[in-house]
């Protein structure tokens, strides 16, 4: 079509007035945007596919796009037809009657007499279904999973999480239970203040955290696990091969590398007296008591975002739970009695008053109680296989494991006792003695072959010595002989 100048230069102006974003982009057919910077080339259509709209369906393949099928439709499996047929018939399976497969693709359980002869119980025929897949439907890896297969992995992990949380939270009460035991039972008149002062000493001086000064003198920073070369290594405290683990990748020893020393005298007892000094057990508390409440319906603030008010929060619930627990005591002491029962005794009454067994030597040492516990391995141990009264392993002969009942080396064997040793015994020692016979007779027939040998060689020398002496005779004889001749 014809432009004029006015009009091819209103449409040049639009043009970039549609690259420069000013104006919005045209819309094809179906009202999507047309990109601007395409070239006319492209978007362009040619006489004979021109529509007299802007539109790119002339750059499209529309075989490509026209959709086979759904990607999530997938073949029904082990759907079966309704009818079913009354006779066999020539070409089906001879062993369950269906029509389409053969007899060795028959996935029925194998009849005693198939039903080509006994012409009974016909399975009707699989439904075989054609779905038409698109490009997509066939690469998409998914495509015919059931996400309800998945869920069953979903609700155990789900389970397991439950549990991790509720095995959690017993434990943050066992050991809040246990501080609070301890404390009550502390009759050193140390206050919270106190405590938390000497925990934030004693953690200064754990943590090896070293003071370095930057450019500026006026401000500091802290930084981890850079210690100062004049200080002991954490593995250098304790050269026994059973202390602590140091991991070498971290730089940390979590547990006490001297647990026998006092507490008060050491400077260092692992990374994880972190986690029960400070402020860790207060936030730990928090914790368990908001996860309690949230269990019970209520609304709690949230620990990240207002932890503020939460601190209030349990503040206030802390207070009103220990006025009601002294209320709750005060009135079962007025209403029974025994408090005179639950007054602390005098300190000279306790060194005398003891649980535990402890046998010391003259050196001081401990002889007997409080030994460290055996660690016990993942394995089952102290199993007495059969009538056997000791384990597998205990055993132990000419390269062979056994039991140290019986002497037994085969495994689950019938364990005879004191019996089984004996005849062990015995016929160790009948072995020994075949043995040392059999070699002294060994020796025997040695020593006879050996002798014969010595006396064939003595008479083989004797008899080379006659000829040498008689040769010798004869060599002078002849030599006399030629003498007088002459």
């Amino acid at each position: 079509m014809f432009k004029t100048r006015d009009e091819l230069k209103k449409a040049k102006e639009l043009e970039q007035a549609r690259k420069a974003g000013t104006i919005e982009p045209e819309k094809d057919e179906q009202g999507r945007d047309i990109n601007p910077h395409i070239p006319q080339y492209i978007s362009k259509a040619p006489w004979y596919l021109d529509s007299g709209v802007p539109t790119l369906k002339h750059q499209r393949n529309e075989k490509l796009h026209q959709t086979r099928g759904d990607i999530d439709k997938w073949y029904e499996r082990g759907k079966k037809l309704e009818t079913k047929r009354r006779k066999f018939q020539k070409g089906c399976c001879e062993n369950c009657g269906a029509g389409t497969h053969k007899t060795k693709d028959c996935m029925e359980r194998p009849r005693k007499v198939g039903a080509k002869w006994t012409n009974k119980d016909l399975q009707p025929d699989e439904a075989i279904q054609e779905v038409e897949l698109s490009w997509e439907g066939k690469h998409d890896r998914w495509n015919g999973f059931d996400p309800a297969e998945y869920k069953h992995v979903i609700e155990y992990h789900e389970s397991l999480e439950k549990e991790r949380q509720r095995l959690k939270a017993e434990q943050i009460e066992k050991e809040l239970a246990q501080k609070v035991r301890k404390d009550r039972d502390d009759d050193d008149g140390l206050s919270d203040f106190s405590e938390s002062d000497n925990d934030e000493g004693f953690k200064q001086k754990a943590s090896g955290d070293v003071i370095i000064q930057q450019k500026d003198e006026g401000t500091r920073v802290t930084v981890r696990n850079l210690r100062i070369r004049e200080d002991t290594a954490k593995y250098l405290r304790n050269l026994d091969v059973n202390s602590a683990y140091y991991d070498p990748k971290s730089r940390s020893m979590r547990a006490d590398p001297l647990p026998h020393i006092d507490p008060n005298d050491k400077d260092f007892a692992g990374d994880n007296f972190i986690l029960y000094s400070g402020d860790t057990q207060k936030i730990a508390q928090v914790q368990l008591s908001f996860m309690e409440a949230e269990r019970q319906g209520l609304e709690m603030p949230h620990l990240i975002a207002e932890p503020s008010l939460a601190e209030l929060v349990h503040r206030e619930y802390k207070t009103k739970k220990e006025s009601l627990e002294e209320k709750h005591r005060r009135e079962v002491l007025e209403k029974y009695g025994g408090e005179e029962y639950l007054r602390k005794p005098s300190a000279e009454l306790y060194p005398q008053q003891s649980e535990y067994y402890v046998e010391y030597g003259p050196d001081g040492r401990i002889r007997k109680g409080l030994e460290k516990p055996i660690p016990r391995s993942k394995y089952a141990e102290d199993v007495y296989e059969g009538n056997h009264s000791s384990v597998w392993g205990s055993f132990y002969k000419d390269g062979r494991w056994g039991y140290k009942c019986c002497h037994q080396t085969v495994r689950r064997s019938y364990c005879t006792g004191t019996a089984g040793r004996d005849a062990e015994h015995k016929s160790d020692e009948f072995m020994m003695a075949a043995t040392e016979r059999y070699h002294e007779k060994r020796m025997e027939q040695g020593y006879s072959q050996d002798l014969g040998q010595k006396e064939g060689q003595f008479s083989n020398l004797q008899d080379s010595t006659n000829n040498a002496m008689m040769n010798t005779n004869l060599e002078s004889h002849f030599r006399k002989e030629g003498t007088s001749e002459k």
